[in-house]
């Protein structure tokens, strides 16, 4: 049994399912037999979407909670983030990049007596995405593209596209890649909605128990193909408020858990270890309203959006941009909120050092908020405007509430006037997929892609699964970079659109951060991926000693 806490913390934050009392475990007892407490991994994350294990209904939100259960047909490489084999052993292209042939790896197993992975099993799950209600990431993707799949024997997968097409792997990767195998006899037996309360994959961990909303539990899977847990046992629990994570921290109830702010300081003297994941994530607010006229967030006279098809329109929703990205004192938020782990240079959305075409003279906008009262006058709009943000706590950006608040403190101050609406992130998630949000603005923290503009293709083109900057303008050059084979030239027109999109302002820019997370003494050491926010690689947690 843990220690239970010994202080009444309450969850506090937007999203937050239940709350820590006094004498309450952060683990329930009521369970099966648990291993012993020096083989268990106890993890907090802050943050999970709609705790949808499936590829064909979730989004990386999840990767957090489930990607321990699942293996990847493609590994990364831990430091350099490039591809290395998993389930699949290798694959290449034919037919010019309209065929793509998959090999997997002989012998590997599904959890619990599911039988051997073999070929129709990834063709099932990738035939998920057909579904027309299939809301996961790369479901668009899949839905224009896929012509057929043909299994012509167990352990090969050859998928036939309508074009060429040169992303697919980095559909199938870890992390990035949504499409996690699931074993189609037991979809077919069980039903989707009982699958996803017991997910079965082929991962290091099994998945055992779990309560929807607070924690679930995991064991090792015995001489795992690829690497099996020094942990016997994985709980991942789910608790936004970081106070309550740095509590179950220093009690040794949590193992591993992100601190930031005051709470980096606070957990270094108390004698905590402080893991780092350098530049990970790129902060900015969505200003949503900036989408298609078929969507229901569509707001032309939203004085941030414009309207596309009036030129003046579209200047001063410009200016407006721009006077929002000026108003915010980004060095305050990187120093005061982020404790110097971040920076503010060099910034375009969903750009990172080691994509080809990065520029170091994208400059974050300086805090100018005379300019920025300036240019609110010169777009009609002296006396301001009312926005609509949600202060709440995001997968990507667990601190949202905070950043929220300061950005909004800031935009006060040249006469924006924001309304704060907090919603869970849960119910919010789902609406920003179907730009049903109200124009709601909010924090936003990217994830890396293998080219950025395998992000824009699902977040800014206006057939892409997401908006999360604007969407509509930029379908024709997203297009012409999908269609260009040359890596060299490709990265070329990625550079160019990264600039309009820089030069656009359409989100306000708040920096590249770093995400830390805090380890008690019974962790040695962790494998994570470079680049990546979230929590990742469970079973390359080594014990100490």
């Amino acid at each position: 049994m843990t220690r239970s806490l010994n202080r009444r913390a309450f969850l506090k934050r937007a999203g937050a399912a239940t709350a820590v009392v006094v004498g309450a475990p952060l683990i329930a007892s009521t369970r099966p037999a648990r291993a012993a407490a020096g083989d268990r991994l106890v993890v907090a994350v802050g943050q999970w979407g709609t705790e949808t294990p499936f590829a064909w209904r979730t989004v990386q939100a999840e990767k957090p909670l489930w990607d321990c259960i699942y293996d990847p047909l493609i590994q990364r490489d831990p430091k350099t983030f490039e591809y290395r084999p998993g389930l699949a052993t290798e694959w290449k292209p034919s037919n010019e990049l309209k065929t793509w042939t998959f090999k997997l790896r002989s012998g590997v197993k599904f959890h619990e007596g599911w039988g051997e992975l073999t070929a129709e099993d990834v063709k099932f799950t990738v035939e998920q995405n057909l579904k027309p209600d299939a809301g996961g990431g790369s479901s668009p993707f899949f839905r224009m593209q896929l012509d057929r799949i043909e299994t012509p024997d167990k352990l090969t997968v050859v998928m036939h596209f309508k074009t060429r097409v040169w992303e697919v792997p980095s559909l199938f990767t870890q992390f990035v890649g949504y499409q996690n195998i699931v074993p189609k006899k037991y979809l077919e037996t069980a039903g989707e909605e009982k699958a996803a309360l017991h997910p079965i994959g082929t991962g290091p961990y099994r998945h055992v128990e779990g309560r929807q909303g607070d924690f679930h539990r995991f064991e090792t899977v015995a001489n795992h193909w690829r690497k099996t847990p020094d942990f016997k046992e994985l709980v991942i629990r789910r608790i936004p408020d970081p106070a309550t994570r740095l509590t179950g921290l220093r009690a040794g109830e949590i193992d591993i858990g992100i601190v930031f702010g005051d709470y980096l300081d606070q957990a270094a003297k108390s004698g905590l270890r402080l893991h780092d994941a350098t530049n990970a994530a790129c902060y900015w607010v969505i200003l949503s309203g900036q989408t298609t006229s078929d969507k229901e967030d569509y707001c032309p006279a939203c004085p941030w959006a414009g309207d596309n098809n009036d030129p003046k329109s579209r200047e001063n929703a410009r200016k407006v941009r721009l006077a929002m990205n000026l108003a915010v004192n980004k060095k305050a938020i990187i120093s005061a909120l982020w404790k110097g782990k971040g920076s503010e240079t060099p910034f375009s959305y969903y750009y990172y050092p080691f994509h080809k075409g990065y520029r170091a003279d994208w400059k974050i906008p300086p805090y100018d908020p005379e300019r920025a009262k300036k240019l609110l006058a010169e777009a009609g709009y002296a006396g301001g405007f009312e926005v609509r943000v949600n202060p709440m706590v995001m997968v990507y950006a667990l601190d949202g509430p905070d950043i929220m608040e300061a950005v909004a403190l800031d935009w006060e101050k040249v006469g924006i006037k924001p309304k704060r609406f907090p919603e869970m992130t849960s119910t919010f998630g789902p609406k920003s997929r179907n730009r049903k949000t109200n124009k709601t603005h909010w924090v936003y923290g990217s994830p890396p892609f293998d080219e950025p503009v395998l992000a824009w293709n699902r977040i800014i083109h206006s057939k892409g699964a997401f908006n999360l900057l604007a969407e509509g303008p930029f379908d024709e050059d997203i297009d012409t970079i999908m269609k260009e084979f040359d890596v060299a030239k490709r990265a070329t027109l990625t550079s160019a659109l990264g600039q309009k999109l820089y030069d656009g302002y359409y989100g306000v820019m708040l920096g590249m951060k770093s995400i830390t997370w805090a380890m008690t003494r019974k962790v040695g050491g962790w494998q994570s991926l470079a680049y990546v926010p979230l929590e990742n690689n469970y079973e390359y947690v080594s014990p100490a000693g």
